[in-house]
C-alpha cells in the first residue's frame, strides 16, 4: 500500500483514511495597550494659554460693562495664574468705574441745572472711558504675552484686589 502525502499536489488520498488538512495559522493579534497609571498627584490637564480668556473678557466687557468682567474674575481667580488674575481684576475695576460713571449720569441727570451740567460732563467722560477700554482690549493680549504691566489701562481705580 502506498501512502500518499496530502501536501503533495496531484496525489490523492485513499478513500478510507481521514484527510489530514493543515489549518492555516491564526493571524496574530497586536498586543493590547497596557494601562498606564496617571502621574503622581492625579490627572492634570495641560496648562491652557490664558491669552484667549483675557482677550475675550476685555472685549465682552467693552460692550457689556461689569457682567463679563465679574464672571471671568470669579472663574479664573482660583486657577493659579496670578498674572492672568491681575489682568481680570484690572478689567473688573475699570468696568466698575465705567458703571459708576453711568450711574452718576443717571442720578445727576435728574437734578435741574447744575446736575445737568455735571451729567453732560460725565457723559463726555463715559465716552472717553469707552475709548480707553477699547484701547486696553486691543493691547491686553500683547501686554500679557510680553510680560508687561498687569494693568493695560491708561488709569484705573483699584476697587477689587
Amino acid at each position: 500500500m502506498s501512502t500518499s502525502d496530502p501536501n503533495v499536489p496531484g496525489e490523492q488520498q485513499p478513500e478510507g483514511t481521514p484527510a489530514q488538512t493543515q489549518q492555516p495559522a491564526a493571524p496574530q493579534q497586536p498586543a493590547a495597550p497596557q494601562y498606564q497609571a496617571p502621574p503622581a498627584g492625579g490627572y492634570q490637564q495641560p496648562a491652557a494659554d490664558p491669552v484667549s480668556n483675557i482677550q475675550l473678557n476685555y472685549w465682552l466687557s467693552v460692550f457689556f460693562a461689569w457682567i463679563p468682567a465679574l464672571i471671568f474674575w470669579i472663574i479664573e481667580k482660583d486657577k493659579g495664574d496670578q498674572r492672568a488674575t491681575a489682568f481680570h481684576v484690572a478689567n473688573l475695576n475699570f468696568s466698575l468705574l465705567r458703571t459708576a460713571v453711568g450711574i452718576g449720569i443717571s442720578i445727576l441727570g435728574l437734578i435741574p441745572y447744575l446736575g445737568w451740567i455735571i451729567a453732560i460732563l460725565l457723559w463726555i467722560a463715559s465716552i472717553v472711558l469707552f475709548v480707553f477700554h477699547i484701547m486696553a482690549a486691543a493691547k491686553a493680549a500683547d501686554a500679557y504675552r510680553n510680560g508687561g504691566s498687569t494693568d493695560p489701562f491708561i488709569f484705573n481705580v483699584p476697587m477689587v484686589k
